[in-house]
């Protein structure tokens, strides 16, 4: 079984941190966790430090984001002593289950791995909407590919995809008001990255986007068996629409 490096993005993070101590060390998969600090304030740092024992060891490399998560992650690669990644963010948390898979994993060279990825809402998991496609590839071999997108940065390889079935708690929304913060810095890049292609919006374009990116989101997608927290997330997700498609005009004016 070839050794794994964990690689990982940071910004103060210590609230998501203090949850990865429980199970961590039970992923004997891991040789190395290699870590790209986007100047940290709190004890992101010092709890990262804790993890480090005599077969897990701790790599962490000052960097600013400058806005482009694919660089940052790209660069975090080149770190990586290992050629097989397992790539997390510091919301996320494999089940019980999928450490046991990855443990028992052997990985094939020109494959990678995907997983399903669940969102976990005020302790209610959601897994239709925008989760029920969520199922990002989490695992690969860095020599086969590379990261694209300056924000929901993918992972653009030509081996094949595995998927896995896998799931990963993704803890990406403490309140409303986080998650509505997240939308706003989220949508700043997106239109940004649109402006930067030249792309250009309308008044219908901000007047449908939104209206059909709920319409696929809660009914086609099914957001609507998750209850009153699918009815948010659908809400919130067509927002970030019409915030992109705005904020992409407000561009154009300047």
């Amino acid at each position: 079984m070839p050794k794994i490096s964990l690689l990982l993005l940071t910004k103060n993070e210590q609230d998501n941190l203090k949850q990865w101590g429980s199970w961590i060390h039970d992923l004997k998969c891991l040789s190395e966790i290699v870590v790209v600090d986007d100047e940290s304030s709190d004890d992101t740092l010092k709890i990262l430090k804790s993890f480090s024992s005599s077969s897990l060891s701790i790599n962490i490399f000052k960097r600013k984001l400058n806005s482009n998560f694919s660089a940052q992650r790209n660069f975090g690669l080149s770190k990586c002593k290992n050629d097989w990644i397992f790539f997390l963010d510091a919301d996320e948390i494999p089940t019980p289950e999928t450490i046991k898979y990855l443990n028992n994993l052997t990985p094939t060279n020109r494959h990678n791995y995907s997983f399903k990825r669940n969102i976990i809402y005020f302790n209610h998991s959601i897994s239709h909407g925008q989760c029920l496609d969520d199922k990002p590839i989490k695992i690969f071999n860095k020599n086969e590919g590379k990261f694209i997108g300056p924000v929901h940065e993918v992972w653009q390889s030509s081996a094949g995809t595995i998927y896995t079935q896998q799931i990963i708690h993704h803890y990406s929304i403490k309140n409303l008001g986080s998650f509505l913060e997240k939308i706003n810095l989220y949508s700043d890049i997106r239109a940004k990255e649109l402006f930067d292609q030249k792309k250009k919006t309308s008044l219908w374009e901000i007047i449908l986007y939104p209206k059909l990116k709920f319409i696929n989101l809660y009914f086609i997608k099914l957001g609507f068996l998750d209850g009153v927290p699918g009815i948010i997330l659908s809400l919130s997700l067509s927002f970030n629409s019409f915030l992109v498609r705005s904020k992409l005009w407000h561009l154009s004016q300047k």
